[in-house]
């Protein structure tokens, strides 16, 4: 059964067809996004394109349109983006595991959501529901990107994400099927770097029902309209920044150059992260000021001159003053230029069982979680 047949089946006549400009806008949008994370956008992009080259068709759908009763899974990577950009697919990971969820659960998956917003974890799930002949669900576990399998909007409000499933470009397969999510991630985590780094999974399978009530929704339009916003002020010569912030509601809080960079070298392998701090020296209208941002694969806190600005869940996004580009933790290099927007969370990604899961403390911070726009009053 194709996606237009899956479609047909559940009543929906109203759809978005992905072309190649739109995955461009797309993936773009989701690595703004994907606060530093998220792994080489070239990477998903291609992935995604190369489908369309075969002739295949990549359907986006809105989640008011899914069954209650149909099922979905998320598909993505898992690991360390440094490691990503060294050790890229082979290009069956994910069938693999879509296979051997298929098998494990004992009935099909008829729709695709991205884990998450992110250059590989947006377009990666898109392409694999173009391969496989599913819809692609408008919606995402995140609204960003997180280091941890149980960090998503699904788990926070009751989705487990058992039974995941890993696998390697060797066709090495891991199932972890437990109700205790933190162990979940601990397995599947362990798989990734027994792997190498990096592992390709499928899981968190769910309701249309259950994606309704825990996703973070209409997320991919999102993106898409962001990375088109971002383009079309590249070709004007406009202020892409300022097309971030009026689309997002957010802040520019820093502006400036990186003067050093501590990481945590060896991490990628023993704890399937990339971990360190940045420093940046402020340039223009933050001349004469200092700001700090610690990453664990995706930017976590901005200090600056050691006041808090910013801390998970919300959004810490780097990107080049003149095109937009966003800055990634496995790229960032001494002497980059970059100005630093935050962005509020999903209320979705607030409530207290969210915060307990990917709050300041849950990352060693001994501090309660004070939203950004709290944080940012009076520094205008």
């Amino acid at each position: 059964m194709a996606a237009r047949d899956i479609l047909a089946d559940w009543g929906v006549k109203e759809f978005r067809e992905i072309d190649r400009a739109a995955l461009q806008e797309i993936t773009l949008g989701a690595s703004i996004l994907a606060t530093g994370g998220g792994g080489d956008p070239e990477i998903g992009l291609l992935w995604a394109l190369s489908v369309l080259e075969e002739g295949k068709e990549i359907l986006l759908v809105d989640p008011d349109d899914m069954p209650d009763e149909a099922l979905a899974a998320i598909a993505g990577c898992l690991g360390a983006a440094l490691v990503l950009t060294e050790k890229p697919p082979g290009g069956r990971e994910l069938f693999w595991c879509y296979q051997a969820l298929g098998r494990y659960l004992g009935k099909p998956v008829q729709a695709v959501v991205p884990p998450e917003a992110g250059g590989v974890n947006t377009p990666v799930p898109m392409a694999v529901a173009g391969a496989v002949g599913v819809p692609v669900i408008d919606a995402d576990g995140m609204g960003r990107a997180f280091p941890e399998l149980q960090m998503t909007s699904f788990y926070i409000h009751g989705v487990s994400p058992s039974p995941t499933v890993a696998a390697d470009e060797k066709g090495h397969v891991t199932i972890a099927d437990t109700q205790d999510a933190l162990m979940a991630e601990r397995i599947i985590r362990n798989a990734a770097m027994a792997y190498g780094g990096i592992s390709w999974i499928a899981g968190y399978p769910m309701t249309g029902k259950q994606l309704k009530e825990t996703a973070i929704l209409r997320s991919i339009s999102l993106a898409w309209e962001l990375g088109r916003r971002v383009m079309e002020a590249r070709r004007k010569h406009l202020d892409p920044i300022e097309e971030v912030l009026s689309l997002t509601k957010g802040y520019r809080a820093f502006q400036g150059k990186i003067v050093d960079i501590n990481r945590e070298f060896g991490a990628e392998k023993t704890k399937g992260f990339s971990l360190g701090r940045i420093t940046m020296e402020g340039i223009e209208e933050f001349k004469g000021h200092k700001a700090t941002i610690d990453f664990q694969n995706e930017w976590l806190t901005l200090r600056v001159d050691g006041d808090l600005r910013c801390m998970p869940p919300d959004l810490i996004c780097i990107l080049d003053p003149a095109t937009g580009e966003p800055i990634r933790t496995d790229i960032v290099r001494y002497g980059y230029r970059g100005t630093v927007v935050l962005i509020p969370a999903y209320e979705r990604m607030r409530c207290p069982k969210g915060i307990e899961t990917f709050g300041p403390r849950y990352f060693g911070y001994e501090c309660d979680y004070i939203p950004v726009e709290k944080l940012m009053e009076g520094t205008g």
